[in-house]
């Protein structure tokens, strides 16, 4: 592998990065894509895959990504593309005018592949002989199809956000080391600018704290009961504290079993609306979701409540953020009539609930006095 050097860094490239999934293992990646950005400051930038990035990158905030080509199925024959209108702030649709995809990819002179679980983009990358392909896989038989290369080792417990930055450090591994050190601190990208004083400037004299109970998750299983979350909201409320509920427009039912007509429910249209609110706020108590990271960008604190899932690898990012999660469960054994997925539902569910909301709540009162 050769070693890139200063010059190499300043031409202009044509750079396509491809990443797909849910809106969590999205923003995870946005530490290394704006390490790219920062690597790469005079190329062109391309995003590939989820309809999702149009939601999460800003074209104010990420300058040099000028267009997202949302990939709509696995064979990359339904797509998308996307420019970005710098004046007005969005992604215009523009018609895909290439003959397929393939030859659309022959245009870059770079690739980063993020899905280290498929080579699908990978193989298309080799194929279309692209000069430059950064990737990771755990086979290292897969090597072959890349220029710059790292094993994935799924034994190793490591957080999702250091994971896509080891995919980019063949590039750069003395760069890259010094700014997982930056990341650990700062926790992910903002994904919009505010001024220092924004919070000050729109409560202007009021001294109340705001704080964000997030109560929803993936499926049920994978939440801390509705009736804890209500506990807790009533428990936080005094004449210093406002508690507010938030979540999507699609789960409404959800939240209102939280609230009921006790708390407003925030209910944000779009992603870069409900990082306005998360921004707003002092605290954030969620589930293990995307609420997190969101409120990774913005530097709020957070209280994350953790189910089975790892801290090291799932936690919340950031210095003023903490993960509660009880290590001291009795889960279920799996039996051999029921499937992996149910085992797992039910250990989730068995974790969730044996967090208790005194603990909850004095864990949240350590950030409020903060």
């Amino acid at each position: 592998m050769q070693a890139l050097d200063d010059l190499f860094f300043s031409k202009k490239h044509r750079i396509a990065i491809y990443h797909t999934g849910a809106l969590g293992d999205l923003l995870v990646a946005t530490a290394a894509l704006f390490e790219l950005c920062q690597l790469f400051s005079n190329s062109s930038v391309t995003v590939i895959g989820s309809g999702l990035w149009k939601e999460i990158l800003n074209p104010l905030q990420w300058p040099q990504i000028n267009s997202i080509l949302e990939i709509k199925d696995k064979n990359f024959s339904k797509l998308k593309l996307w420019k970005a209108n710098i004046d007005y702030n969005t992604w215009n649709e523009i018609p895909f005018s290439a003959p397929s995809f393939n030859l659309f990819l022959k245009d870059f002179h770079i690739t980063i592949d993020f899905r280290s679980e498929s080579l699908r983009f990978a193989l298309k990358s080799f194929f279309s002989k692209i000069p430059m392909r950064v990737g990771a896989h755990k086979k290292n038989t897969a090597k072959i199809l890349f220029t710059h290369f790292s094993t994935r080792d799924k034994s190793k417990e490591i957080h999702e956000r250091d994971r896509y930055l080891d995919i980019i450090a063949p590039l750069n591994y003395n760069y890259i080391r010094e700014r997982k050190e930056y990341w650990k601190k700062k926790g992910l990208p903002p994904l919009k600018w505010f001024p220092h004083d924004y919070k000050q400037s729109f409560y202007k004299n009021q001294n109340k704290k705001v704080i964000l109970i997030n109560p929803t998750a993936s499926i049920r299983e994978k939440a801390w009961a509705s009736k804890n979350f209500r506990e807790l909201a009533f428990k936080l409320k005094n004449e210093m504290t406002e508690v507010k509920i938030i979540g999507s427009p699609f789960e409404t039912e959800w939240l209102k079993e939280v609230a009921k007509n006790d708390f407003p429910i925030l209910q944000p249209q779009n992603i870069l609306s409900l990082v306005d609110e998360v921004k707003l706020s002092s605290l954030l108590i969620t589930n293990t979701s995307s609420m997190q990271f969101i409120a990774a960008g913005t530097h709020t604190p957070t209280l994350t409540l953790m189910g089975i899932a790892s801290p090291e690898r799932w936690g919340a990012l950031g210095e003023k953020s903490y993960c509660l999660k009880n290590n001291d469960v009795n889960f279920h054994p799996k039996k051999f009539f029921i499937s992996k997925k149910k085992n797992a539902n039910q250990n989730e569910s068995i974790a969730y609930n044996s967090l208790s909301v005194n603990l909850v709540f004095d864990t949240a009162q350590k950030f409020l006095v903060e």
